[in-house]
């Protein structure tokens, strides 16, 4: 048994591996966090199930309960057809973190709840974790859950916990779930965390020394399931510093591992997508500047135009090329650029439209109207070229660096998945699938392998993107 004193800084790459469980986990598994209960969502999970895909990771919050019933229902279908054998599959769902209509339901029953901003709110305490199994195995309709992990503990370390009390209330949660892997309704559990960390470096970190040093409290734990974000990009869990890697001194101690966000990276606190996008055109840097400094001048005039004629209201709808120009400014990804689109831009499009067909503006007003969104369109379509360029170019800069062992000619995501296979340390690597596309490509990599020559485990160590964040 590792001691408080030794378990407080872990480096040691000498650690007696403990016996893995005999059920294995699909090296792709299956996530559901965008999963609908719709007949198309559903078949591709039956087909999933069908081509070899034996883990199933869900949560309450995931769309309301709703990703956790489509689960269920087609559980119940395949073994009433005597199509599937639920001793071979792993089904994990989670508890804790609550947000939207979740959130809404319990944030007045329970006193012990933190609340969150954002319509979300944090609650480990015994009750509420007994009620969520409840309710989780009624939508799964199943008996058992195989991992029920503790969901982003992370988000109620706040200034006002201390850490001791932190790290006392996950104690206690652990002790519960001991009584309900007793009950027979969970198998083990576990911690899905995006701050894991081998030491407390940061506040709101999971420091996987201090969750050691609790199991060592708990005599004979079924505490199993670690769960991570893990990409191409952010991928320090896999590198040794100074001793083992994160993965390995957890794996050593008998945890499997799960991996998350797999092709999505956050890179600078924006996202950055692990795929390639289709580039419409060459446009430089300076052929922006002069579009928006055109937009600028145009907008510029427009909204004196309007002022004069005092209609005041589309003046202050008329500043898409301010907007557009401010965040050109700025170093974005094209994901974050769509976003801005989708969130900014077409709600303030929209409502100037809407004004041209309320109002009884004068044609020739109504015509550079037309025109400054001619120009805008133009601008934004442009923008959105060139960013796709930087994304490409992002993108070939980290196939380079995986040039050694994979044909770099190969899509991103296809490169992504397959040192995430290669890598030992890691039991699973999660993949949302919500189209056919998307589940043929994972298929296909589950069943075949790419990487050049690699007997060993893929070497992290060597890939550094530092250059990117």
């Amino acid at each position: 048994m590792t001691s408080k004193s030794d378990s407080a800084t872990i480096n040691s790459r000498v650690i007696t591996m403990k016996q893995p469980h005999k059920k294995k986990l699909s090296v792709f598994g299956f996530g559901t966090y965008r999963f609908e209960n719709t007949s198309e969502h559903k078949n591709l999970l039956k087909q999933a199930i069908n081509k070899g895909i034996t883990l199933i990771d869900t949560a309450p919050n995931y769309q309301d309960g709703k990703a956790e019933t489509a689960i269920g229902n087609v559980l119940e279908e395949l073994l009433y057809e005597n199509k599937l054998s639920r001793e071979t599959l792993t089904i994990i769902s989670k508890a804790g973190f609550l947000e939207g209509n979740t959130y809404e339901k319990y944030a007045k029953k329970y006193h012990s709840i933190t609340h969150l901003p954002k319509n979300a709110g944090y609650c480990i305490e015994p009750e509420f974790l007994e009620t969520q199994l409840s309710e989780s195995l009624k939508r799964l309709n199943l008996d058992f859950i195989d991992g029920y992990l503790l969901q982003n503990p992370e988000t109620f370390f706040n200034e006002e916990k201390k850490s001791d009390t932190y790290y006392q209330e996950i104690k206690l949660a652990f002790e519960y779930l001991e009584t309900e892997v007793a009950n027979g309704r969970i198998k083990y559990y576990g911690i899905s965390s995006n701050t894991f960390e081998k030491n407390q470096r940061n506040h709101n970190s999971i420091s996987l020394a201090k969750l050691i040093e609790i199991l060592d409290l708990i005599p004979n734990h079924h505490f199993k399931y670690i769960q991570c974000p893990f990409n191409l990009i952010e991928n320090d869990h896999a590198k040794n510093d100074g001793g083992a890697s994160f993965f390995e001194t957890a794996q050593a101690h008998g945890f499997e591992i799960i991996t998350n966000r797999p092709l999505n990276a956050i890179v600078n606190q924006q996202l950055l997508k692990l795929v390639d996008v289709d580039t419409d055109s060459d446009i430089t840097e300076i052929e922006i500047q002069d579009l928006l400094e055109a937009g600028v001048d145009n907008e510029s005039a427009l909204s004196q135009l309007l002022a004069d004629k005092e209609i005041p209201n589309l003046t202050q709808l008329t500043t898409l090329f301010e907007k557009l120009n401010e965040i050109f400014s700025n170093q974005i990804t094209f994901f974050t650029y769509q976003e801005l689109l989708e969130r900014v831009f077409l709600p303030q499009v929209d409502k100037l439209m809407a004004s041209l067909e309320t109002l009884n503006l004068d044609p020739s007003i109504e015509s550079q109207l037309l025109q400054y969104f001619s120009l805008f369109n133009h601008t934004a379509k442009e923008i959105s070229n060139y960013y796709k360029q930087v994304h490409q170019t992002t993108l070939i800069e980290l196939k380079s660096s995986l040039q050694p062992y994979i044909d770099t000619n190969l899509p991103i995501h296809t490169l992504c998945l397959q040192t995430y296979k290669h890598t030992h340390s890691i039991s699973a690597t999660l993949i949302g699938i919500r189209t056919q596309e998307q589940l043929d490509s994972v298929i296909d990599n589950l069943n075949h392998s790419i990487l050049k020559d690699l007997k060993e485990s893929f070497l992290w160590d060597t890939i550094n993107f530092n250059t990117l964040v």
